[in-house]
């Protein structure tokens, strides 16, 4: 059994403009609840922010690259000066893949989306975690996704992403377990956003982004230290790794896709 987290007070998103991000602001937007969101795009972040005003809840936005550690030092900062952050969820991510005919994903794109989804969750972390250990309390959630257990062969810079997002999760969750910090690794299935909007094949279990967001919120609820759905692809991914690589490649292919040119 896991123990109930007490609601967070403070919550920080990033990548709340859209997509998942928006859906796991709304799930925490409510009255007494103090959301601190960030984003790229300043127009859907204001949105974002308009729709959980409306449904009570403070809102902080701040439009900025979760890579640029100076302001996000700053913002958190500033979230702190008005009272403890509970939880933060390091949501921002980026997504690209292999073309058709298997071309390669372009190598600026590859390095830039693993700019972002890595280095920008790390930079997310140490921004809040020194008050963090000082209070002896927090939650840190990472959203990796399945990528991450079942690196794809159409996305190999993706999946390399989520895997080292997912392996710097597992380090932290042990270094600050003593200390009383609970950090969660978020590892979800196919999210109807514009990830895969670009991508041109099978979608199996595709899921709506509120309803990750409720499987999100629940598991991070009772302090999960792993959080990974649609379960039917999660037990296919743990039995498929009793299978030579070979043969488990040979199953997959039904399921490759590629990414369209199209921005």
């Amino acid at each position: 059994m896991f123990a109930q987290a007490a609601a967070p007070k403070t919550v920080i998103i990033t990548g709340a403009s859209r997509g998942l991000g928006r859906a796991l602001a709304l799930a925490y937007a409510a009255p007494g609840r103090r959301l601190a969101l960030l984003a790229r795009n300043q127009d859907l972040l204001s949105y974002t922010a308009r729709l959980c005003e409306m449904r009570g809840a403070q809102v902080l936005q701040k439009t900025c690259d979760v890579t640029d550690q100076a302001a996000m030092d700053a913002f958190v900062a500033a979230v702190e000066a008005e009272g403890p952050i509970d939880l933060v969820i390091a949501n921002a991510g980026d997504f690209w893949g292999n073309g058709p005919n298997g071309a390669l994903e372009p190598l600026a794109r590859a390095l830039g989306l693993i700019k972002v989804n890595l280095d920008g969750t790390i930079v997310t972390v140490n921004a809040v975690l020194a008050r963090m250990r000082a209070r002896k309390q927090g939650q840190i959630a990472l959203i990796a996704c399945l990528a991450a257990l079942h690196p794809l062969a159409d996305a190999p810079a993706y999946s390399a992403s989520k895997a080292g997002l997912a392996a710097y999760g597992a380090a932290l969750r042990e270094l600050l377990a003593p200390e009383g910090i609970t950090v969660s690794i978020v590892c979800p299935g196919h999210i109807d956003t514009d990830q895969t909007d670009v991508q041109v094949g099978p979608l199996p279990l595709l899921m709506l982004p509120d309803e990750a967001a409720q499987k999100i919120t629940a598991g991070l609820a009772r302090r999960r230290g792993l959080i990974v759905f649609p379960r039917r692809l999660a037990w296919l991914i743990r039995l498929g790794w009793l299978l030579p690589w070979q043969l488990r490649a040979r199953l997959r292919r039904p399921l490759r896709f590629y990414v369209s040119n199209r921005p």
